[in-house]
């Protein structure tokens, strides 16, 4: 019997660490100018890769000021990982599809995946509330 896939979220149902690596690599593969936020064009080319090379629409685009972003309205590395939360947590098998066509396995290994360095992702950037739940029950 093949292994199980790691689970997407861990037990505060925030990202679990396999899957917040592989999102941070993610997210610095697609910030082309590596400033720490995603341009319309750098959140298009993420949506081209993941969506069969189509493009978010203006619903889309709109949302994405409902997450983490700089002064300029552009997606940050948190307010990606705020997105893929709120993914995550309504459909998995979304998420699974958009990691498959980012060249990610069952077990969240790049595979041949142009332009990953395979670098360290930024420490865990979750949500005060998560990260305060999970410092109480210690």
């Amino acid at each position: 019997m093949p292994p199980q896939p790691p689970a997407l979220l861990d037990d505060d149902d925030w990202l679990a660490p396999p899957l917040e690596a592989a999102l941070g690599e993610v997210f610095c593969r697609f910030d082309a100018d590596a400033d720490g936020a995603w341009s319309t064009a750098e959140l298009q080319s993420f949506a081209r890769t993941c969506n069969g090379g189509d493009e978010f629409g203006e619903a889309e685009l709109s949302q994405v000021g409902e997450f983490t972003t700089d002064g300029h309205g552009r997606l940050t590395r948190r307010g990606f990982l705020e997105m893929m939360h709120l993914q995550t947590m309504a459909r998995p098998e979304d998420t699974w599809a958009d990691l498959r066509a980012l060249g990610y396995d069952s077990s969240l290994s790049p595979k041949g995946v142009p332009g990953s360095s395979g670098a360290e992702a930024a420490p865990s950037e979750k949500p005060e509330s998560v990260a305060a739940a999970r410092g109480s029950r210690s």
